[in-house]
């Protein structure tokens, strides 16, 4: 369900002398319903053909995931599907301003190649404290940094 799906607007509806609020589906959003239905089977059957090719166990994208853009919980979890597919492995630095501080932090993007699903771009943030200097990933990341 995306945010059209779920846009309603409120019409005030007077009955007698009392007024009331009811929300009532917009016309104009509702003759989009059908072609919205349409689009999300196809987005969920593509993220289903990428989850399994990527070998996941699930096959439901999960909330803020796209079929094509996923994130993942730790850098542990993006190297065991580097381990399974491989794929092409960069990083970039991202800054996250939380209560006025400005902190600097690694993300790490995994870009697969599903030959006729599609490409897929797997990320996470690197978090130093779980360690895995030694991941094959993290060999990936230097070679690219030294070539």
């Amino acid at each position: 369900m995306n945010a059209m799906s779920l846009y309603l607007t409120a019409y005030l509806i007077v009955s007698g002398s009392t007024p009331k609020l009811a929300l009532l589906p917009d016309p104009h959003t509702t003759e989009l319903t059908e072609v919205e239905r349409e689009l999300n089977k196809a987005h969920d059957e593509l993220g289903a053909q990428v989850l399994r090719a990527l070998g996941f166990r699930s096959t439901q994208i999960a909330d803020g995931d796209t079929a094509t853009r996923i994130g993942m919980w730790s850098q542990f979890e993006l190297n065991a599907v580097y381990e399974r597919v491989g794929g092409i492995v960069t990083t970039r630095t991202v800054q996250h301003t939380n209560t006025g501080e400005t902190t600097l932090g690694t993300e790490i993007t995994l870009t697969v190649v599903l030959p006729g699903i599609a490409t897929v771009q797997l990320t996470t943030e690197w978090y130093e404290p779980y360690g895995g200097h030694d991941l094959p990933l993290m060999h990936a990341i230097a070679e690219l940094a030294e070539a």
